[in-house]
């Protein structure tokens, strides 16, 4: 009876901290989703112009990875020490370290971005239309990275609503924005493809000011502190040694990303646009995994700074069985919806019949979608970030890529052989991660 009443406690911890990140998410993707929903009125080729766009706009995620891991991970561990002023400390570091490397992130998006985006070989409507969006969505890189690492430092000290309620206001504003600017109303021209890239741009600061407002004056575990040392060089090396193999992680999966976008093109624009389209309602269908994944990371940090490893363990497995089942149920409503889902977004029949396609094999990878994620968001908690790399390398350029162009070009497949590499390759990513977990060797890695 009390092996059960501890286990319901630790998932009713679990679950405390998973939903607030789920919703925060959902409303994240949520966003990107309904301007996708106004993009898609603006026909195929504006769907595959911003979903390509996005693609490149994503390489700058490396950077926030990998900041973003190295902090979540210590801020846990100080958390769970009772060492407030580091946790602080690291905070401002990360911040600093993120505003730094932003800049010239926006400097290489503004000039270089069509560049990037003429590497795909798509038709020339859809890479104008994709190079208008990279232009001024790299705009607000800045504000996305104080936004985002602000999140993940709270998340760290186990605060997961201030988030949730920065997240909403995010979300609020970017519709608004964007449904204007897009369409042309208050006064404004309408915009198309450059109006949603701006409302991204005008969300990303709005969150960036809230956030920095809370951390110098709410009444928070975390707090900006004006007396800190500016620079301190060996809080960032601490961060950045963290976070490294989750930023290379994050430049291979990109990478591998946009090879397996050349090969989608290969099929023609329908398809692509469906994929992008697939990619929207992926986003949003892999909102509860990175849920109970982020709280996975802030727990199995903290109950590691608190001299506590099995509890770290079992707070990591019972938060996967959790994500497991969560996943399995988003991926039957997935598959039982997949048309009206699709029709949603476009009213074009042929990138309907795709659309629905990938929604169902999409729903097919939710249960190893699930455990993958969560399993690695509790090694990246106890600062193991090197495993959660190899597993994401191995599935993407020895599952996906490899079989993506065997079966749907070489065997003649089409859109589905590449689609169902996908789903395999997720499935090959779990069986390395869980075995990685179940060694145990992530339980003394020092911080």
């Amino acid at each position: 009876m009390q092996v059960l009443d501890k286990k319901s406690r630790l998932r009713k911890t679990i679950i405390n901290f998973a939903w607030p990140i789920i919703l925060t998410n959902l409303f994240s993707t949520l966003m990107l989703t309904v301007n996708m929903i106004m993009v898609g009125r603006l026909g195929p080729a504006a769907v595959a112009g911003v979903g390509l766009g996005s693609q490149v706009v994503m390489i700058s995620f490396a950077v926030m990875m990998a900041i973003s891991a190295g902090t979540i991970a210590l801020v846990a561990r100080y958390t769970g020490a009772k060492e407030p002023e580091m946790a602080n400390r690291t905070l401002k570091q990360s911040l600093l370290l993120g505003i730094i490397l932003s800049i010239p992130l926006t400097i290489i998006g503004w000039f270089m971005g069509a560049q990037f985006l003429a590497l795909f070989g798509s038709e020339p409507d859809v890479l104008e239309l994709g190079s208008i969006y990279v232009k001024f969505t790299f705009i607000g890189t800045t504000f996305q990275f104080i936004e985002f690492l602000s999140a993940a430092a709270l998340r760290g000290s186990g605060d997961m609503k201030t988030p949730l309620m920065v997240g909403i206001l995010n979300n609020v504003v970017n519709i608004l924005v964007g449904y204007v600017l897009i369409f042309g109303y208050l006064g404004f021209p309408a915009m198309g493809v450059k109006g949603a890239a701006i409302g991204n741009v005008i969300s990303f600061m709005i969150g960036a000011v809230a956030y920095l407002y809370i951390l110098l004056h709410g009444r928070h575990k975390l707090k900006l502190r004006r007396n800190h040392v500016f620079f301190d060089g060996s809080i960032m090396r601490k961060i950045m040694k963290i976070g490294t193999p989750a930023a290379t992680e994050q430049v291979l999966i990109q990478t591998g990303f946009l090879v397996y976008t050349f090969i989608i093109v290969y099929f023609g624009t329908v398809e692509l646009a469906a994929h992008q389209i697939g990619m929207r309602i992926q986003s949003l269908a892999f909102m509860p995994g990175m849920g109970f994944s982020m709280a996975a990371t802030a727990l199995v940090g903290q109950y590691l700074g608190a001299k506590k490893p099995r509890t770290a363990e079992k707070s990591a497995i019972e938060s996967a069985k959790l994500s497991a089942i969560v996943m399995s149920v988003v991926g039957i409503v997935l598959f039982l919806l997949a048309t009206p889902i699709a029709k949603l977004f476009i009213s074009d029949p042929d990138t309907i019949k795709y659309t629905t396609l990938w929604i169902r094999m999409l729903a097919f990878s939710m249960p190893a979608v699930g455990i993958f994620f969560t399993l690695a968001g509790g090694l990246r908690g106890a600062g193991d970030t090197r495993w959660p790399l190899y597993a994401s390398t191995f599935g993407i350029y020895a599952i996906r890529l490899p079989i993506a162009a065997f079966m749907g070009i070489y065997l003649g497949w089409g859109i589905f052989g590449a689609w169902l590499a996908f789903v395999l390759e997720y499935y090959a990513r779990s069986v390395i991660i869980l075995w990685r977990f179940k060694s145990g060797a992530w339980k003394t890695i020092k911080v």
